[in-house]
């Protein structure tokens, strides 16, 4: 008897300590479709569909004003130096992902979809354990010139906050938010400058000054 109540407690304690394993870091799945704020749209659910620029649109030979499949999206962790970061797919709760969290986008239908991701993506958020908080953005690119840092065809969301992420956490385990409640509007596309349009309109600021000397 005495040698099963051992074995009880044994395992009792083992499952306290799996349950109070903290997630090294925490999640939260993005998607701009199905999202709910009380300040937006009367609370009632609703898409945040990503457009396109019409130079955009024009240099893509897109039909439509709405990102579709030459898009990438993202999300980016803001860094405590004001840099943002990648995320990644999740690892295992202890050693972190290491591919990118990307989704890519809804082929275009002329529906109510159209802009919209294919389907939600988790990311971990890395030096941010779960239950914490994290600042990100949802970046969209095109895809064909590589990342969002190369491209020349891209846009961003405004700073999000989400007050705790997902995960596990030494008082138990926290579901992992999605976007709804954080006040995610829809973003657009556009044409960075050119390093040649920066000068030209270098050379015509100085032109001016020039003039009024």
């Amino acid at each position: 008897m005495k040698k099963i109540l051992l074995t009880l407690a044994a395992v009792a304690m083992s499952a306290s300590a799996f349950a109070q394993t903290v997630t090294a870091n925490g999640l939260i799945s993005f998607y701009n479709r199905v999202l709910q704020d009380a300040s937006i749209n009367s609370g009632a659910s609703r898409n945040e569909p990503i457009t396109l620029n019409a130079a955009v649109q024009a240099a893509t030979g897109s039909s439509s004003a709405f990102a579709g499949p030459l898009f990438s999206i993202g999300l980016f962790v803001k860094q405590s130096n004001g840099s943002y970061t990648l995320a990644s797919l999740p690892g295992d709760g202890t050693t972190p992902g290491t591919s990118p969290a990307l989704g890519t986008f809804r082929t275009l239908a002329g529906t109510a979809n159209d802009g919209t991701m294919a389907g939600p993506i988790t990311a971990e958020i890395a030096g941010h354990a779960a239950g914490t908080a994290a600042t990100f953005q949802l970046r969209a690119w095109l895809t064909s010139q590589g990342s969002y840092d190369n491209a020349t065809m891209r846009g961003n969301s405004a700073d999000l906050t989400i007050g705790s992420l997902g995960g596990n956490t030494a008082n138990g385990a926290v579901a992992t938010p999605n976007l709804s409640g954080l006040g995610f509007t829809a973003f657009q596309i556009t044409p960075e400058p050119s390093t040649y349009a920066l000068g030209i309109a270098g050379l015509g600021a100085l032109a001016m000054m020039r003039r009024r000397k």
